[in-house]
């Protein structure tokens, strides 16, 4: 949906206020499970209801406090109150999903950032620059602009700063041992500073932004907003708990009112600072992540044929799978479930084999993948790892570390773990001489091994079990 439904907004004004909370929103709150609006914050509506393509990211507020907006993953914007929809990405490609969201001093534009740092702006919002096409070291977390609606900054997951316009590079946390990932930024009102807050809710300040206190060390913290004077700030914990420092004013909290299978991405304050607004979304589908949501994703590609686990849980074997679609795509091995891949599993997207007949485990060391492939048809769909080309030593000389190509077959397995010179190889099947199949706990999306064809020990351990890959198998190794 990509436009302001005026009458969708109007019927959600006009009702009863006992009816627009009753979604267990927390006393002294107006709103509803998507939107809860605290103190003089105005709730003025949500998505709540509705079927959206993407989920919600990230969220913005006029500078007036009459209206806000609600964006998603694919850039799609919903507004309320009297904030104007002046446009989205809602219907366009992205390489990578929108991540944050900003408004100009007028309340008539916005801007939106993608995590590969590219830039959207609309209505009254200036362009200023952007990092999309620069090979960037982590992704880009959120965005925050200038008083003057001159300028703006991105922030990356590893505390990596970017400025454009008038906004002053201040210094950053890149290159700081961080306890965990930069999610979310803050400037103060004059631009002479701003802070950065870890998942862990570890507060980085700069410039003329003061360090106020850090959250407590057992929550996970999604957001940081400035209180007007920048004497003070807000964190938001994932489970809607509310943190002031300094002058920030706690106007309630949203704890214990978040849904079920959903988080708090957002507060946003209101023009005095007397009052917020707290946004929910699904809980984000990246490393760590637990929930429905997770399932979903892991069935999809379970049906499809990736190998993976359907277990709620985006651990290392979700990343797998999700480095082996990417593959089949053609797109960045990022290991995130990000727009591009997004795309690839909706068009179900899977390698083509090169046998017709028979059942067959195909090595594609082009596309470093390992297929189970029956009468031509995919059963199976495998991240690997193959020889890397480099010169390694060997005994009292060297080698090159390549993986055989050609026509062979599994001749015998260990069913343990064998120590080599080379290294160590988890429940190893051999299709020829030294060369193996087996489990690794390091499975990159490049090719990196000595030879042999790496799956994780996840993989390794699936394959024995469920006997898919017995000695006589044929092995077929192209590149």
């Amino acid at each position: 949906m990509r436009r302001r439904l005026p009458l969708l907004l109007a019927l959600v004004l006009t009702l009863p206020s006992a009816l627009i909370a009753t979604v267990a929103t927390p006393a002294g709150a107006a709103g509803d499970e998507t939107v809860m609006a605290f103190g003089d914050a105005a709730f003025a509506g949500s998505t709540t209801g509705l079927a959206l393509s993407s989920p919600l990211v990230a969220m913005a507020a006029k500078p007036t406090g009459t209206g806000y907006w609600l964006v998603g993953r694919d850039g799609g914007i919903f507004a309320f109150g009297d904030a104007p929809y002046v446009g989205s990405t809602g219907d366009i490609r992205l390489n990578q999903p929108i991540v944050g969201m900003t408004a100009t001093r007028s309340g008539n534009g916005y801007w939106m950032a993608a995590a590969d740092g590219g830039i959207f702006a609309f209505g009254d919002a200036r362009f200023l620059g952007s990092m999309g096409g620069v090979r960037l070291a982590r992704p880009v977390v959120a965005m925050a602009a200038t008083a003057s609606g001159n300028g703006y900054w991105m922030v990356a997951a590893d505390g990596g700063m970017f400025a454009f316009g008038d906004a002053g590079f201040h210094g950053s946390a890149a290159g700081q041992r961080l306890g965990k990932p930069v999610v979310a930024m803050a400037s103060t009102p004059d631009g002479g500073g701003y802070w950065l807050v870890g998942g862990d809710g570890a507060v980085y300040s700069f410039g003329n932004a003061p360090h106020l206190g850090n959250a407590p060390g057992n929550v996970e913290v999604a957001g940081i907003a400035a209180s007007p004077s920048g004497n003070g700030y807000w964190l938001l914990d994932r489970a809607g708990g509310v943190f002031t420092f300094g002058d920030a004013v706690f106007a309630g909290s949203g704890s214990g009112a978040v849904a079920p299978g959903k988080v708090a991405l957002a507060l946003v304050p209101s023009r005095s600072g007397n009052g917020y607004w707290i946004t929910t979304g699904e809980i984000p589908l990246v490393a760590g992540a637990t929930g429905s949501a997770v399932t979903r994703l892991q069935s999809r590609l379970h049906e499809l044929g990736y190998w993976v686990p359907v277990d709620g849980r985006f651990t290392a074997t979700t990343t797998q799978a999700l480095y082996a679609l990417q593959k089949a795509a053609g797109i960045s091995r990022t290991g995130q479930f990000d727009a591009a891949t997004a795309r690839a599993l909706d068009e179900r997207v899977l390698p083509t084999p090169r046998t017709t007949s028979g059942y067959v485990a195909e090595i594609d060391k082009s596309r470093q993948l390992l297929m189970l492939v029956s009468n031509g048809r995919i059963v199976r769909v495998f991240n690997t790892s193959t020889g890397n080309g480099a010169r390694y030593r060997s005994g009292s000389g060297t080698a090159i570390a390549y993986t055989p190509e050609g026509s062979f077959s599994v001749v015998r397995q260990i069913n343990g773990l064998r120590i080599s010179e080379l290294g160590q190889l988890f429940r190893p099947k051999y299709f020829t001489g030294g060369y193996a199949i087996h489990g690794s706990p390091s499975i990159p999306p490049y090719p990196a091994s000595h030879g042999c064809v790496r799956v994780s020990n996840s993989a390794i351990n699936f394959l024995w079990d469920s006997g898919e890959l017995p000695i006589g198998t044929p092995v077929l190794v192209y590149s």
